[in-house]
């Protein structure tokens, strides 16, 4: 019984050190006589100086603070509104009222999506198929009714309804828009958005080319709902705040020559 214990405490020690030690010291009594001279003690000082090596060996931005859109951006003491950058910094009026009557309709979808649950419409319309979603159709309506109660907007199409139809004879521009992109990630609560260009009649949207777009909105719906704008002199996000109200976060926005995606 005695010899047996021994072959047994044996076996459960070569066991234990195996999953520790190196593999060539499994499997013999010399190398577990020998594992505690070559196992590091917990005491060791060169591990502080190695764990502190690689730390410093991180480079420069290591960590998530880095990567974030806002790392650099410093709060100031006030923000100017929607109103003060569209009239400084694109000329014609009309513009202007286009992206101010799109922005209002990125309001109420911006609290529709908080307030409606995700499911699957109860009428599928898609011409290419896709499964549309009830919050798909609202963003769709809620565009829709927009460019209706614009009195700048001629035509407007969209990419649940892929056909010109005019929303004002009197009016001046054509906006197609994406209602709601991204929405089949929706129901996992991530970020989604409305993609709108808009050109003017004179050349409409049809044989149209991106540089004949007299302005562009996308709108980003995630813990807070952002819009960036192309003016005259560059591009302008904006934040939606409090009241409903939107402010300018960031201005004249450019990719930098050398970034990191």
């Amino acid at each position: 019984n005695s010899m047996l214990r021994s072959v047994v405490l044996t076996f459960g020690l070569v066991a234990a050190v195996s999953a520790f030690a190196p593999s060539a010291m499994v499997g013999s009594t010399r190398a577990l006589r020998g594992a505690h001279l070559r196992t590091p003690s917990l005491r060791s000082p060169a591990v502080g100086p190695r764990m502190s090596t690689e730390a410093e060996a991180k480079p420069e931005g290591f960590g998530a603070s880095h990567t974030s859109f806002y790392t650099s951006a410093v709060a100031k003491d006030s923000y100017a509104t929607l109103s003060e950058i569209l009239d400084a910094k694109i000329a014609d009026d009309g513009v202007r009222q286009v992206v101010t009557d799109m922005l209002d309709a990125a309001v109420k979808i911006t609290e529709a999506l908080r307030v409606n649950l995700v499911t699957v419409a109860d009428a599928q319309n898609s011409v290419f198929g896709d499964v549309q979603l009830g919050v798909d159709v609202i963003a769709d309506d809620l565009m829709w009714e927009a460019c209706k109660a614009s009195k700048v907007v001629q035509t407007g199409a969209s990419e649940e309804e892929p056909v010109l139809v005019e929303t004002n004879k009197d009016g001046r521009f054509t906006v197609c828009w994406d209602p709601l992109d991204g929405s089949s990630i929706v129901d996992n609560n991530w970020a989604v958005g409305t993609m709108i260009g808009i050109w003017d009649k004179t050349t409409g949207m049809l044989g149209a080319t991106g540089r004949d777009q007299v302005t562009s909105i996308v709108v980003l719906y995630g813990p807070r709902t952002t819009a960036l704008v192309a003016c005259d002199d560059g591009v302008y996000e904006f934040t939606c705040g409090e009241g409903n109200k939107w402010f300018a976060s960031r201005e004249k926005i450019q990719i930098k020559k050398e970034s990191k995606i």
